[in-house]
């Protein structure tokens, strides 16, 4: 009998109804009162944020109600604790919140166009409601949205431009790679500014790109992520290859990367006030078409935050000044396979953390031989005109045992009749650094004194007479060098080494 009548007690205590906490007084807490996401970019979903909940009473809270106020008009969308919330028609109802606990609600936006805004951000508002004992409580959504041009598709392999004209009215989205033909012209007016998915990139094949910015008007190139997470993540974007390799058992498929912008046998590009970052790799440039002076023309340009290399060159056909290649997961500026490259009054500066550690490359590297699949030695030195002068190469490794920040890898560096490096800054640590490739006017293992490498700052301080150059006119045009990348007035017979002329 007593057993039964046990039994009989635990059958009317389990079937007890939960009693909640119905004190009005008792309400949420929400880790904020408002969610902001950065710019969203028309049709573009976000990322995700979220909103974490508290109970902090002794009882249980019964939300009766979770809603978006503008319902299935919304712009918005929910998941609450783990339940992706489909129906916006009507709340989602009766969620308990036991004594003490917490759940996160997340939230997602995918911005509408919005035709009156034309080229200015405009704002979507939404407010997320919570009802509980009769309280309501509400926390606020903020969106900054951004009509933009899309191009492409993340499943298209290439689309090809010609003779299109890009303007800086409505910002562009690349999806997929850009393909600017033999013959064709890819134009970016001043103020410009493109975006870039993931694998998505120009590749310039045997065409033309003239990105011609200003100084108060650059053209920017970036990942498509505008969020403050992505920030200053690296290899956001850049174009992906996919290759088949044979081997004696079977073909193994694997994926290469060629940059944001991909040069092959490219025809005169020219790339001015341009800013290009979060690449992949930033620039890659592949030789040069047929009767043309040079694959490109790079000034008053930067390239920074590249996963890899800032810019890479196999055998291109290079010639620029005023740039600046800074902080790369690897190499600022990679040169080989020779070619024709005369890049003067630049920096390769390589002071950031891109790479997760320390870097295994050197900021500058120069070469001109490979060994082939068949084991023959293929020698492509440089021309006799290729000259880097007046330049800064130097990073955050230059305090390690046996590292260089400037390596030269030429198969017979007795064959260069004048120097490579001229009146610039280097630093090595090699034994066997051909001596002769630099000339009495470039400082080795000199410290540069920039005022601020690790915040970006590559002004040279001081008036010490190791950090003036000499003149870059010929081959450069006295009026082209007479300003340096900021449009500050440069000294033109002993301009300050570097892309930034020192300020007495």
């Amino acid at each position: 009998m007593a057993v039964s009548l046990s039994l009989a007690a635990l059958l009317i205590s389990g079937c007890q109804r939960e009693v909640w906490d119905s004190n009005p007084d008792h309400d949420l807490r929400f880790s904020a009162d408002t969610l902001f996401f950065d710019t969203v970019f028309a049709t573009v979903g976000s990322v995700t944020l979220p909103l974490k909940v508290y109970n902090d009473h002794e009882g249980s809270l019964l939300i009766d109600e979770i809603e978006l106020a503008s319902g299935v008009a919304s712009q918005y969308r929910i998941n609450v604790d783990g339940t992706p919330i489909t129906n916006l028609s009507q709340p989602y109802r009766d969620k308990v919140l036991h004594a003490g606990d917490s759940m996160y609600v997340f939230v997602e936006v995918t911005v509408d166009p919005e035709q009156s805004a034309g080229d200015s951000p405009f704002w979507v508002i939404e407010a997320l409601r919570f009802l509980t004992n009769g309280n309501e409580q509400e926390v606020t959504l903020v969106a900054r949205g951004q009509n933009a041009r899309f191009y492409g598709d993340p499943n298209e392999i290439a689309i090809d431009l010609c003779d299109e004209v890009w303007t800086p009215d409505l910002p562009y989205v690349i999806y997929g790679r850009l393909r600017v033909p033999e013959g064709c012209t890819l134009t970016i007016e001043p103020g410009t500014n493109i975006y870039a998915h993931s694998g998505s990139g120009i590749w310039v094949d045997g065409g033309t790109l003239v990105a011609d910015g200003e100084l108060e008007s650059p053209i920017t190139f970036q990942g498509d992520r505008l969020d403050d997470a992505y920030a200053d993540a690296v290899g956001q974007w850049g174009i992906g290859v996919d290759l088949t390799l044979p081997t004696d058992e079977s073909l193994v498929n694997y994926s290469v990367f060629r940059g944001g912008i991909w040069m092959s046998y490219a025809n005169e590009c020219r790339l001015n006030h341009v800013q290009l970052s979060q690449a992949t790799v930033g620039l890659w440039v592949d030789s040069v078409a047929a009767g043309a002076e040079y694959a490109l023309r790079i000034t008053n340009s930067i390239v920074t935050k590249a996963e890899s290399i800032g810019i890479l060159s196999q055998s291109g056909y290079i010639e620029g000044y005023n740039n600046l290649f800074s902080d790369c997961g690897q190499a600022c500026g990679y040169f080989a396979l020779g070619g024709d490259v005369q890049m003067h009054l630049s920096t390769f500066a390589n002071f950031g953390s891109g790479s997760g550690g320390i870097r295994q490359f050197p900021t500058l590297y120069l070469n001109d031989w490979y060994e082939a699949a068949d084991g023959s030695l293929q020698i492509r030195p440089f021309s006799s005109n290729s000259e880097w002068r007046n330049c800064i190469a130097y990073g955050n490794n230059a305090g390690l045992t046996d590292f260089s920040e400037v390596v030269v890898d030429l198969f017979d560096a007795e064959a260069y009749a004048t120097p490579l490096i001229t009146a610039s800054a280097i630093h090595h640590q090699e034994p066997t650094f051909p001596d002769w490739i630099y000339d009495e006017n470039t400082t080795v293992n000199q410290v540069p004194p920039f005022v601020n490498p690790f915040g970006g700052d590559f002004n040279i301080d001081g008036t010490s007479i190791l950090w003036n150059g000499v003149s870059s006119t010929p081959p450069f045009d006295v009026f082209e060098v007479s300003t340096d990348l900021n449009g500050m007035p440069r000294n033109t017979s002993t301009p300050t080494k570097g892309c930034l002329e020192r300020i007495p």
